[in-house]
Protein backbone atom coordinates (compact mmCIF):
# COMPACT_ATOMS: atom_id res chain seq x y z
CA UNK A 1 0.00 0.00 0.00
CA UNK A 2 2.59 2.19 0.81
CA UNK A 3 4.02 2.41 -2.71
CA UNK A 4 0.78 4.04 -3.90
CA UNK A 5 0.87 7.60 -2.39
CA UNK A 6 -3.12 7.63 -3.82
CA UNK A 7 -3.83 4.33 -2.16
CA UNK A 8 -2.36 5.75 1.37
CA UNK A 9 -4.21 9.18 1.12
CA UNK A 10 -7.40 7.14 0.70
CA UNK A 11 -6.63 5.24 3.37
CA UNK A 12 -5.84 7.84 5.59
CA UNK A 13 -9.18 9.43 3.96
CA UNK A 14 -11.32 6.35 5.24
CA UNK A 15 -9.61 6.60 8.88
CA UNK A 16 -10.90 10.18 9.18
CA UNK A 17 -14.23 9.80 8.24
CA UNK A 18 -14.74 7.48 10.89
CA UNK A 19 -17.64 10.05 12.34
CA UNK A 20 -19.09 7.75 14.68
CA UNK A 21 -21.44 10.97 16.53
CA UNK A 22 -22.74 12.15 12.75
CA UNK A 23 -25.99 10.25 13.08
CA UNK A 24 -26.33 11.02 16.58
CA UNK A 25 -25.14 14.75 16.76
CA UNK A 26 -28.78 15.94 17.57
CA UNK A 27 -28.50 14.28 20.74
CA UNK A 28 -25.33 15.39 21.87
CA UNK A 29 -26.73 18.73 21.26
CA UNK A 30 -29.38 18.06 23.31
CA UNK A 31 -27.95 16.33 26.14
CA UNK A 32 -25.75 19.20 26.41
CA UNK A 33 -28.70 21.94 26.88
CA UNK A 34 -29.53 22.58 23.11
CA UNK A 35 -32.21 22.85 21.08
CA UNK A 36 -32.99 21.52 17.37
CA UNK A 37 -32.67 25.15 16.61
CA UNK A 38 -30.07 25.44 17.57
CA UNK A 39 -28.53 22.21 15.90
CA UNK A 40 -29.98 24.07 12.62
CA UNK A 41 -27.65 27.28 13.57
CA UNK A 42 -25.16 25.55 14.33
CA UNK A 43 -24.46 23.61 11.31
CA UNK A 44 -25.38 26.97 9.06
CA UNK A 45 -22.46 28.85 10.99
CA UNK A 46 -20.16 25.44 10.28
CA UNK A 47 -20.77 26.34 6.85
CA UNK A 48 -20.93 30.26 6.85
CA UNK A 49 -17.01 29.99 9.18
CA UNK A 50 -16.12 27.15 6.56
CA UNK A 51 -16.70 29.54 3.72
CA UNK A 52 -14.38 32.30 5.56
CA UNK A 53 -11.38 30.18 5.35
CA UNK A 54 -12.46 28.50 2.21
CA UNK A 55 -10.50 30.80 -0.49
CA UNK A 56 -7.28 31.44 1.88
CA UNK A 57 -7.15 27.97 2.71
CA UNK A 58 -6.71 26.79 -0.99
CA UNK A 59 -4.94 29.64 -1.47
CA UNK A 60 -2.17 28.48 0.70
CA UNK A 61 -2.59 25.27 -0.62
CA UNK A 62 -1.21 26.72 -4.14
CA UNK A 63 1.90 27.98 -2.11
CA UNK A 64 2.22 25.73 0.80
CA UNK A 65 2.93 21.67 0.31
CA UNK A 66 -0.45 20.26 -0.42
CA UNK A 67 0.50 17.25 2.29
CA UNK A 68 1.16 19.85 4.68
CA UNK A 69 -2.07 21.66 4.29
CA UNK A 70 -4.09 17.93 4.56
CA UNK A 71 -2.02 17.48 7.86
CA UNK A 72 -3.40 20.98 8.96
CA UNK A 73 -6.81 20.40 8.36
CA UNK A 74 -6.41 16.27 9.96
CA UNK A 75 -5.79 18.06 12.86
CA UNK A 76 -8.25 20.77 13.41
CA UNK A 77 -10.67 18.18 13.60
CA UNK A 78 -8.71 16.09 16.22
CA UNK A 79 -8.11 19.57 17.98
CA UNK A 80 -12.40 19.64 17.56
CA UNK A 81 -12.56 15.82 19.59
CA UNK A 82 -10.54 16.63 22.18
CA UNK A 83 -12.49 19.68 23.47
CA UNK A 84 -15.59 17.91 23.19
CA UNK A 85 -13.77 14.97 25.08
CA UNK A 86 -13.54 17.76 27.67
CA UNK A 87 -17.31 18.45 27.67
CA UNK A 88 -18.47 15.00 28.08
CA UNK A 89 -15.96 14.63 30.99
CA UNK A 90 -18.53 15.61 33.36
CA UNK A 91 -16.54 18.29 34.64
CA UNK A 92 -18.88 21.21 36.09
CA UNK A 93 -17.56 24.35 34.79
CA UNK A 94 -17.19 22.75 31.43
CA UNK A 95 -20.91 21.82 31.49
CA UNK A 96 -21.74 25.07 32.22
CA UNK A 97 -20.01 26.45 29.15
CA UNK A 98 -21.54 23.78 26.69
CA UNK A 99 -22.83 26.06 23.86
CA UNK A 100 -19.64 27.77 23.26
CA UNK A 101 -17.80 24.43 23.44
CA UNK A 102 -20.00 22.77 20.86
CA UNK A 103 -19.79 25.98 18.67
CA UNK A 104 -16.61 26.49 19.29
CA UNK A 105 -15.95 22.59 17.71
CA UNK A 106 -18.28 23.29 14.83
CA UNK A 107 -15.97 26.14 14.16
CA UNK A 108 -12.75 23.97 14.48
CA UNK A 109 -14.59 21.64 11.77
CA UNK A 110 -15.18 23.76 9.55
CA UNK A 111 -11.81 25.17 9.68
CA UNK A 112 -11.14 21.50 8.84
CA UNK A 113 -13.61 20.54 6.16
CA UNK A 114 -12.26 24.08 4.11
CA UNK A 115 -8.24 23.52 4.50
CA UNK A 116 -9.30 19.86 2.77
CA UNK A 117 -12.21 20.64 0.35
CA UNK A 118 -9.47 23.66 -1.42
CA UNK A 119 -6.54 20.57 -1.43
CA UNK A 120 -7.53 16.86 -1.31
CA UNK A 121 -8.43 17.02 -5.15
CA UNK A 122 -5.43 19.08 -6.29
CA UNK A 123 -3.02 16.93 -4.48
CA UNK A 124 -4.73 14.02 -6.41
CA UNK A 125 -4.29 16.27 -10.00
CA UNK A 126 -0.77 16.90 -9.36
CA UNK A 127 0.27 13.74 -8.23
CA UNK A 128 -0.94 12.11 -11.79
CA UNK A 129 0.46 14.96 -13.38
CA UNK A 130 3.55 13.93 -11.99
CA UNK A 131 2.91 10.61 -13.31
CA UNK A 132 1.89 11.61 -16.37
CA UNK A 133 -1.45 9.99 -15.78
CA UNK A 134 -3.73 12.83 -15.85
CA UNK A 135 -6.57 11.04 -18.03
CA UNK A 136 -7.02 9.21 -14.27
CA UNK A 137 -8.19 11.93 -12.19
CA UNK A 138 -11.77 11.37 -12.67
CA UNK A 139 -11.38 7.82 -11.53
CA UNK A 140 -9.02 8.48 -8.76
CA UNK A 141 -11.05 11.28 -7.19
CA UNK A 142 -14.10 8.67 -7.72
CA UNK A 143 -11.98 6.07 -5.67
CA UNK A 144 -11.28 8.73 -3.28
CA UNK A 145 -14.77 10.10 -2.78
CA UNK A 146 -15.77 6.31 -2.16
CA UNK A 147 -13.42 5.90 1.04
CA UNK A 148 -14.72 9.24 2.13
CA UNK A 149 -18.13 7.87 1.94
CA UNK A 150 -17.64 4.27 2.84
CA UNK A 151 -15.77 5.46 5.97
CA UNK A 152 -18.50 7.28 7.50
CA UNK A 153 -21.34 5.04 6.19
CA UNK A 154 -19.49 2.33 8.30
CA UNK A 155 -19.25 4.58 11.44
CA UNK A 156 -22.97 5.95 10.68
CA UNK A 157 -24.11 2.39 10.90
CA UNK A 158 -21.94 1.38 14.22
CA UNK A 159 -22.00 4.67 16.08
CA UNK A 160 -26.29 4.31 17.04
CA UNK A 161 -25.27 1.45 18.99
CA UNK A 162 -22.24 2.06 20.16
CA UNK A 163 -24.05 5.17 21.54
CA UNK A 164 -26.79 3.28 22.96
CA UNK A 165 -24.75 1.35 24.51
CA UNK A 166 -21.58 3.15 25.73
CA UNK A 167 -22.77 6.74 24.93
CA UNK A 168 -20.92 9.57 23.51
CA UNK A 169 -17.21 9.27 25.67
CA UNK A 170 -16.23 6.54 23.99
CA UNK A 171 -17.59 7.37 20.62
CA UNK A 172 -15.22 10.41 20.93
CA UNK A 173 -12.45 8.42 22.33
CA UNK A 174 -12.37 5.96 19.33
CA UNK A 175 -12.66 8.74 17.11
CA UNK A 176 -9.72 10.49 18.38
CA UNK A 177 -7.85 6.86 18.14
CA UNK A 178 -8.75 6.95 14.43
CA UNK A 179 -7.75 10.62 13.62
CA UNK A 180 -4.40 10.22 15.14
CA UNK A 181 -3.71 7.27 12.70
CA UNK A 182 -5.22 9.19 10.01
CA UNK A 183 -2.54 11.74 10.45
CA UNK A 184 0.12 9.63 10.93
CA UNK A 185 -0.31 7.78 7.59
CA UNK A 186 -0.28 11.26 5.96
CA UNK A 187 3.40 11.60 6.81
CA UNK A 188 3.80 8.75 4.03
CA UNK A 189 2.48 10.84 1.35
CA UNK A 190 5.67 12.27 -0.68
CA UNK A 191 5.38 16.18 -1.42
CA UNK A 192 4.14 16.25 -5.01
CA UNK A 193 5.62 18.88 -7.15
CA UNK A 194 3.20 21.45 -7.90
CA UNK A 195 3.38 25.19 -9.57
CA UNK A 196 3.37 27.28 -6.38
CA UNK A 197 3.67 30.92 -6.37
CA UNK A 198 6.06 32.76 -3.55
CA UNK A 199 4.40 36.36 -3.46
CA UNK A 200 6.28 38.95 -0.89
CA UNK A 201 3.68 41.09 0.84
CA UNK A 202 0.41 40.33 2.43
CA UNK A 203 -1.14 42.78 0.41
CA UNK A 204 0.09 41.44 -2.68
CA UNK A 205 -0.84 37.73 -1.70
CA UNK A 206 -4.84 39.26 -0.89
CA UNK A 207 -4.49 40.81 -4.21
CA UNK A 208 -3.85 37.97 -6.19
CA UNK A 209 -6.39 35.74 -4.27
CA UNK A 210 -9.03 37.97 -5.48
CA UNK A 211 -8.41 38.13 -8.90
CA UNK A 212 -8.35 34.64 -8.99
CA UNK A 213 -11.41 34.16 -7.75
CA UNK A 214 -13.12 37.11 -9.90
CA UNK A 215 -11.67 35.44 -12.70
CA UNK A 216 -12.97 31.84 -12.26
CA UNK A 217 -16.46 33.49 -11.59
CA UNK A 218 -16.26 35.38 -14.64
CA UNK A 219 -15.08 32.38 -16.22
CA UNK A 220 -17.71 31.34 -18.90
CA UNK A 221 -16.88 27.76 -19.51
CA UNK A 222 -17.20 27.19 -15.40
CA UNK A 223 -19.18 29.43 -13.51
CA UNK A 224 -22.66 28.69 -14.83
CA UNK A 225 -21.59 24.99 -13.46
CA UNK A 226 -20.16 26.35 -10.61
CA UNK A 227 -23.22 27.84 -9.38
CA UNK A 228 -25.55 25.17 -10.41
CA UNK A 229 -23.55 22.36 -8.81
CA UNK A 230 -22.98 24.68 -5.73
CA UNK A 231 -26.85 25.28 -5.67
CA UNK A 232 -27.48 21.36 -5.42
CA UNK A 233 -24.57 20.32 -3.19
CA UNK A 234 -25.78 23.79 -0.57
CA UNK A 235 -29.56 22.71 -0.58
CA UNK A 236 -28.14 18.95 -0.30
CA UNK A 237 -27.30 20.07 3.12
CA UNK A 238 -30.59 20.86 4.25
CA UNK A 239 -31.64 17.67 3.54
CA UNK A 240 -28.90 15.91 5.29
CA UNK A 241 -29.25 17.85 8.32
CA UNK A 242 -32.90 17.16 8.51
CA UNK A 243 -32.92 13.77 8.62
CA UNK A 244 -32.21 13.26 12.63
CA UNK A 245 -35.29 15.89 12.81
CA UNK A 246 -37.22 13.97 10.22
CA UNK A 247 -36.76 10.61 11.87
CA UNK A 248 -37.90 11.85 14.78
CA UNK A 249 -40.94 12.90 13.98
CA UNK A 250 -41.79 10.30 11.97
CA UNK A 251 -41.31 7.63 14.97
CA UNK A 252 -38.05 5.94 13.45
CA UNK A 253 -36.04 4.40 16.90
CA UNK A 254 -32.68 5.65 17.57
CA UNK A 255 -30.82 2.54 16.31
CA UNK A 256 -32.29 2.86 12.72
CA UNK A 257 -30.66 6.88 12.54
CA UNK A 258 -27.30 4.91 11.92
CA UNK A 259 -29.22 2.80 9.37
CA UNK A 260 -30.13 5.92 7.25
CA UNK A 261 -26.77 7.76 7.18
CA UNK A 262 -25.42 4.74 6.50
CA UNK A 263 -27.26 4.32 3.53
CA UNK A 264 -26.57 8.00 2.53
CA UNK A 265 -23.30 7.64 2.50
CA UNK A 266 -23.38 4.23 1.02
CA UNK A 267 -25.30 6.01 -2.20
CA UNK A 268 -22.05 8.62 -2.04
CA UNK A 269 -19.71 5.79 -1.98
CA UNK A 270 -21.06 4.25 -5.21
CA UNK A 271 -21.42 7.77 -6.62
CA UNK A 272 -17.47 8.23 -6.11
CA UNK A 273 -16.48 4.20 -7.44
CA UNK A 274 -19.19 4.54 -10.24
CA UNK A 275 -18.42 8.03 -11.40
CA UNK A 276 -17.07 7.30 -14.99
CA UNK A 277 -19.49 5.01 -15.81
CA UNK A 278 -22.14 7.34 -14.74
CA UNK A 279 -21.14 10.00 -16.81
CA UNK A 280 -20.77 7.96 -19.66
CA UNK A 281 -24.13 7.23 -19.48
CA UNK A 282 -25.50 10.43 -17.80
CA UNK A 283 -23.59 13.29 -19.73
CA UNK A 284 -23.21 16.05 -17.20
CA UNK A 285 -25.90 18.11 -19.31
CA UNK A 286 -28.84 15.17 -18.72
CA UNK A 287 -27.05 14.38 -15.04
CA UNK A 288 -28.09 18.18 -14.05
CA UNK A 289 -31.44 17.83 -15.60
CA UNK A 290 -32.58 14.73 -13.75
CA UNK A 291 -30.63 15.48 -10.55
CA UNK A 292 -33.49 18.73 -10.31
CA UNK A 293 -36.53 16.95 -11.18
CA UNK A 294 -35.46 14.17 -8.16
CA UNK A 295 -34.46 17.38 -5.72
CA UNK A 296 -38.22 18.66 -6.11
CA UNK A 297 -39.52 15.46 -5.37
CA UNK A 298 -37.48 15.17 -2.73
CA UNK A 299 -38.53 18.06 -1.29
CA UNK A 300 -42.24 16.93 -1.15
CA UNK A 301 -41.12 13.54 0.27
CA UNK A 302 -39.68 15.44 3.05
CA UNK A 303 -43.15 17.45 3.63
CA UNK A 304 -44.83 14.11 3.40
CA UNK A 305 -42.45 12.19 6.46
CA UNK A 306 -43.41 15.20 8.64
CA UNK A 307 -47.82 14.99 7.30
CA UNK A 308 -47.97 11.35 7.88
CA UNK A 309 -45.24 10.63 10.40
CA UNK A 310 -45.23 6.35 10.09
CA UNK A 311 -41.82 5.20 10.71
CA UNK A 312 -41.98 2.64 7.68
CA UNK A 313 -43.28 4.88 5.00
CA UNK A 314 -40.64 7.79 6.22
CA UNK A 315 -37.79 5.33 6.04
CA UNK A 316 -38.83 4.81 2.60
CA UNK A 317 -38.57 8.54 1.64
CA UNK A 318 -35.74 9.18 3.55
CA UNK A 319 -33.96 6.03 1.63
CA UNK A 320 -35.31 7.22 -1.57
CA UNK A 321 -33.58 11.09 -0.55
CA UNK A 322 -30.23 9.49 0.25
CA UNK A 323 -30.38 7.95 -3.17
CA UNK A 324 -31.19 11.20 -4.58
CA UNK A 325 -27.94 12.63 -2.86
CA UNK A 326 -26.27 10.36 -4.75
CA UNK A 327 -27.07 11.58 -8.23
CA UNK A 328 -26.15 14.81 -6.99
CA UNK A 329 -22.26 14.25 -5.84
CA UNK A 330 -22.02 12.62 -9.07
CA UNK A 331 -22.92 16.36 -11.15
CA UNK A 332 -20.29 17.89 -7.92
CA UNK A 333 -17.41 15.56 -8.50
CA UNK A 334 -17.85 15.63 -12.60
CA UNK A 335 -17.78 19.36 -12.26
CA UNK A 336 -14.59 19.97 -10.08
CA UNK A 337 -12.81 16.92 -12.34
CA UNK A 338 -14.09 18.92 -15.51
CA UNK A 339 -12.79 22.61 -13.32
CA UNK A 340 -8.90 21.01 -13.17
CA UNK A 341 -9.37 21.12 -17.28
CA UNK A 342 -9.91 25.00 -17.34
CA UNK A 343 -7.40 26.03 -14.65
CA UNK A 344 -3.62 25.73 -14.05
CA UNK A 345 -1.66 24.47 -11.05
CA UNK A 346 -0.88 27.61 -10.11
CA UNK A 347 -4.34 28.19 -8.97
CA UNK A 348 -5.98 25.18 -8.55
CA UNK A 349 -6.30 24.70 -5.16
CA UNK A 350 -7.67 28.93 -4.85
CA UNK A 351 -10.30 28.12 -7.76
CA UNK A 352 -11.55 24.66 -6.35
CA UNK A 353 -11.98 26.68 -3.05
CA UNK A 354 -14.16 29.06 -4.72
CA UNK A 355 -16.54 26.58 -5.51
CA UNK A 356 -16.67 25.14 -2.56
CA UNK A 357 -17.23 28.98 -1.34
CA UNK A 358 -20.47 28.53 -3.73
CA UNK A 359 -21.80 25.73 -2.03
CA UNK A 360 -21.02 26.64 1.71
CA UNK A 361 -22.50 30.08 1.41
CA UNK A 362 -26.14 28.94 0.01
CA UNK A 363 -25.51 26.00 3.15
CA UNK A 364 -24.89 28.28 5.34
CA UNK A 365 -27.83 30.74 4.51
CA UNK A 366 -30.37 28.05 3.79
CA UNK A 367 -29.80 26.54 7.41
CA UNK A 368 -29.46 29.64 9.48
CA UNK A 369 -33.23 30.62 7.71
CA UNK A 370 -33.94 27.11 9.05
CA UNK A 371 -33.79 28.20 12.29
CA UNK A 372 -36.02 31.52 11.73
CA UNK A 373 -38.60 29.31 9.98
CA UNK A 374 -38.88 26.82 12.95
CA UNK A 375 -39.85 29.86 15.10
CA UNK A 376 -42.41 30.94 12.97
CA UNK A 377 -43.74 28.41 10.83
CA UNK A 378 -44.17 24.28 10.66
CA UNK A 379 -41.33 22.19 9.78
CA UNK A 380 -43.75 20.87 6.88
CA UNK A 381 -44.08 24.24 5.37
CA UNK A 382 -40.37 24.90 5.52
CA UNK A 383 -39.19 21.83 3.11
CA UNK A 384 -42.03 24.63 0.69
CA UNK A 385 -40.03 27.28 1.41
CA UNK A 386 -36.94 25.80 0.56
CA UNK A 387 -38.72 24.21 -2.42
CA UNK A 388 -39.58 27.97 -3.71
CA UNK A 389 -35.92 28.88 -3.20
CA UNK A 390 -34.62 25.86 -4.99
CA UNK A 391 -36.17 26.95 -8.17
CA UNK A 392 -33.90 29.47 -8.74
CA UNK A 393 -31.09 26.89 -10.16
CA UNK A 394 -33.23 26.84 -12.90
CA UNK A 395 -30.86 29.69 -14.34
CA UNK A 396 -27.87 28.52 -14.27
CA UNK A 397 -29.16 24.99 -15.27
CA UNK A 398 -30.58 26.47 -18.20
CA UNK A 399 -26.97 28.12 -18.93
CA UNK A 400 -25.42 25.12 -18.89
CA UNK A 401 -27.95 23.16 -21.13
CA UNK A 402 -27.76 26.17 -24.01
CA UNK A 403 -23.49 26.20 -23.66
CA UNK A 404 -21.25 24.24 -26.31
CA UNK A 405 -19.51 22.78 -23.50
CA UNK A 406 -19.42 19.15 -22.62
Amino acid sequence: MFSNPLRVFNFSTFLQTQILMLPVLLFFYQENGLTAGDFFLFQGIFSITALLFEIPSGYLGDIFPRRNMLVFSFSMFLLRLVLWSVLVSGFEPFKNNAYWIILAGEVLYSLSKASYAGVADGYIYDYLKSQNKTNRMLQRYGKMNFCMSIGTAIASFVGPILYKKYGFPVLISIEIALNVSAIGLLFFLPKVPSARKRIKGLKAKYKELFEISKNALRNEKIKYYMFYSGMLAGTTMVFVWSFQPLMKTAGIPVVLFGVIYAINHGCRALAGILLPKTIGVLPMKTLGKVTFVLFVISFLFCAAVVRFQSPVLGFVLLTFICIVIGFQLSFTMANISRLHTYVGSEERSTVASVNNMISRSIAGGLLILFKFLLDDISLQNSFFVYLSIFLISLYPLSKILKSQDA
